[in-house]
């Protein structure tokens, strides 16, 4: 058996759009990861709608898996993991969440695909 403590999640983007990974210690809102855009100062729902679309928060450390590429992920128990997608005109601008504070009890390999 391998040491399961110290090790790596795994993120295929087979999509056509970058993704950022988040691994944080405790679960954290979602305004932890995005804010508003300029200009709009309507608060962050729980679940992100379709239509609209919000800012990454710059000072916040995470992983940029780009289109159709693989990437590890540094990960540890216990750990959570939060996914969201890059909008496709702009990197600093999310589009899309995929996963909010997933935690995993092992390294886990993410496959993204028709993003």
């Amino acid at each position: 058996m391998g040491n399961l403590m110290n090790t790596a999640c795994q993120l295929s983007n087979y999509s056509k759009r970058n993704v950022r990974v988040y691994v944080t210690e405790k679960a954290l809102p979602l305004d932890a990861f995005i804010a508003p855009q300029a200009g709009d100062e309507q608060a962050i729902p729980a679940v992100l709608p379709g239509d609209k679309k919000f800012s990454f928060r710059p000072e916040v450390e995470c992983v940029r898996v780009l289109a159709s590429q693989t990437q590890q992920v540094p990960w540890e128990a216990p750990r959570l993991v939060s996914v969201f997608v890059e909008d496709a005109d702009d990197e600093t601008v999310c589009s899309k969440q995929i996963m909010h504070n997933m935690a995993p009890s092992a390294p886990v390999t993410v496959l993204l695909y028709d993003l």
